[in-house]
């Protein structure tokens, strides 16, 4: 029975490490700009995504996490997100004017409009309960992609499943906190298919 259980919890830390944000957005966006736009603006794009938001939030949580301030690089502690949400929406909100500022597509505009509006939302219910990350913005994409192409969609809103429960299995969230990430990547991931 022990040989089980920690051949789940290694499962489970494996799909949250695949499932990590930070890893599906880049992908995500790696994924479409290389694919369905012209290379110069499918490098722009990917170039300021890494320069700033991917590169700076793994330097921030990584020195937190040194420092002893994060218990964990995920940011599992509400209270530690409470400080992590400003330095990610102030990021990604600068993103989204560099896109906006160098005339990038709509398409990505608009998505990174639609993530931050998830991230402020995370924010403010962050005061009462402490939403999973993973499972937002797992569904949030899984929806993106599905608008693209409905098979790859499919398969990565079972994808989101599997990381959902990686974050239970883990003990990183309980069921309510799955339940409420849920439902703000779908409605973040509406408003996207709608634009």
């Amino acid at each position: 029975m022990k040989t089980e259980s920690g051949i789940l919890y290694k499962s489970a830390k494996i799909m949250s490490i695949l499932g990590h944000p930070l890893l599906t957005i880049s992908l995500l966006s790696g994924y479409v700009g290389f694919l369905r736009l012209p290379q110069k603006s499918a490098v722009i794009i990917f170039g300021l995504l890494l320069a700033i938001v991917i590169i700076p939030v793994v330097w921030h949580n990584y020195q937190k996490v040194n420092n002893g301030k994060y218990t964990n690089f995920d940011v599992s502690s509400r209270s530690q997100r409470s400080g992590f949400y400003p330095v990610l929406i102030g990021l990604t909100f600068l993103f989204l004017a560099l896109l906006a500022v160098t005339g990038q597509p709509y398409v990505f505009i608009h998505g990174t409009m639609c993530m931050l509006l998830l991230l402020v939302s995370s924010y403010c219910i962050n005061f009462y309960i402490k939403t999973s990350l993973h499972t937002s913005i797992s569904i949030f994409i899984a929806v993106g992609f599905y608008s693209l192409n409905h098979s790859l969609g499919l398969i990565l809103g079972i994808f989101t499943i599997l990381v959902a429960l990686s974050r239970l299995v883990l003990k990183r969230h309980t069921l309510n906190e799955i339940l409420v990430g849920a439902l703000m990547g779908v409605i973040s991931g509406i408003c996207l298919y709608m634009l």
